[in-house]
């Protein structure tokens, strides 16, 4: 099975997040236009104790030795990708879904 994910975010980059399950592992590619994701790293493996998050996971590995911007969707969007590859998120309930959105709902300009 496949899991794939597209984010068009304020900074105006696409992205889009593969995931494959194949035995423990949660094979993850991303294709994007975002330079500072190509360096983040752009193919590789999440094992099941990296599901949960922590210190010691391969996002937290990643964001470390290249970090992101606090913004950035695209950590989240790797998790919500593995979970729902492996059973944790109902494909279901997301594809019924459709999309998540951050909503700005109110901004005010001085």
């Amino acid at each position: 099975m496949v899991t794939e994910i597209s984010l068009n975010t304020i900074c105006g980059h696409t992205t889009k997040i593969i995931a494959t399950k194949e035995g423990k592992n949660t094979h993850i590619h991303i294709k994007t236009t975002c330079e500072k994701l190509r360096k983040w790293g752009t193919k590789f493996d999440m094992g099941t104790k990296d599901l949960m998050g922590g210190t010691d996971t391969v996002l937290a590995r990643k964001s470390a030795e290249n970090p992101l911007t606090p913004t950035c969707l695209v950590p989240a969007a790797v998790m919500n990708a593995c979970w729902l590859e492996n059973g944790m998120i109902s494909k279901n309930l997301a594809r019924g879904m459709g999309k998540m959105e951050i909503i700005f709902d109110k901004l005010e300009c001085r």
